[in-house]
């Protein structure tokens, strides 16, 4: 449902110009970066969050695997921890919906922000931060948050359960912690690296209207004309990936025993490290805001409200 508001009309209209898409674009992917990068001016934020790093980057021998493959998985709590993190928002919550344009997305809400800073704190541990501070070359900061439950269900998979990249400017992260195991749910998620993730791009696939997603891995081989294997991701309570999801082709695997339970944070560039930027509340709500800014300056404004 299109929301009654002054962000409704320029919402209609882009789903509007995406539904007389055609299905594979090769032109597309270009074109969705070139609006967010150049027309909206994430590109321009990216490089003056850059010149404003205060800390010396990570020295490697070689690319991490963010840099180098799109992805890394890793553990970012103790088991203990997540059942832990998971109670105290759970308790006596009941699932609402976490996305103001979707029905789909469900969770719980986190509007206490010491339980907020709890799960950003165990989150991103100084492992994750040197992973974003390599990726980026600058600081970053959590644009929004949300914990979302996924039960078991019989009916057709989601769009978010196809292969698909995320719609977004170049330079963005998701950190995705599973705070239940895959023994509970059966749930996870798969990945193309970005090599093979281009090699669908070149056929017009990425970034195709949500009904045209395919969960098939053998007709995205097809598309890049070459075998492909993926990274399934079976998680414990506490794993967590962290991903660039507008290039990296990933795809939720459904649960199939119980409820999945999963913490996901969007990281942008940001001149001020993340905390400061929590402090700011320069997040996002995605129960009330669109997903983008039309204009990444606006950023700016959230960032240095309380300087």
């Amino acid at each position: 449902m299109i929301p009654l508001n002054r962000h409704g009309p320029t919402i209609l209209l882009r789903k509007l110009r995406h539904w007389l898409e055609p299905d594979l674009d090769p032109a597309r992917v270009a074109r969705v970066f070139g609006e967010f990068d150049e027309q909206r001016g994430y590109g321009a934020w990216h490089a003056h969050c850059r010149a404003e790093l205060r800390r010396p980057l990570p020295v490697r021998a070689t690319p991490g695997p963010v840099v180098s493959e799109g992805f890394t998985a890793l553990q970012v709590m103790t088991a203990n921890r997540a059942f832990e993190l998971l109670a105290a928002v759970s308790g006596e919550q009941e699932v609402a919906r976490l996305k103001r344009d979707s029905a789909k997305l469900e969770g719980y809400d986190l509007d206490d922000s010491a339980l907020v800073s709890d799960l950003l704190q165990a989150a991103l541990t100084p492992t994750v931060d040197e992973h974003c501070l390599e990726y980026f070359g600058s600081e970053y900061f959590v644009y929004w948050y949300t914990l979302s439950r996924t039960a078991p269900s019989d009916a057709p998979a989601s769009v978010s359960f196809m292969w698909h990249c995320d719609k977004g400017p170049r330079a963005h992260l998701k950190l995705l912690v599973y705070l239940n195991d895959y023994e509970e749910h059966g749930g996870g998620t798969a990945y193309l690296d970005l090599a093979a993730s281009e090699a669908v791009a070149k056929s017009g696939y990425v970034f195709a209207r949500g009904r045209r997603r395919t969960g098939s891995l053998e007709r995205l081989s097809a598309l890049a004309g070459r075998p492909l294997s993926a990274y399934d991701h079976h998680p414990r309570a506490g794993d967590a990936v962290l991903l660039q999801p507008a290039r990296v082709l990933h795809s939720g695997l459904t649960p199939h025993r119980g409820p999945r339970y999963v913490l996901t944070l969007c990281l942008l560039p940001s001149p001020v490290p993340w905390r400061t930027a929590l402090a700011r509340g320069a997040q996002i709500d995605l129960r009330d805001d669109p997903i983008w800014h039309d204009q990444a300056r606006d950023l700016a404004e959230r960032l240095v409200a309380e300087a």
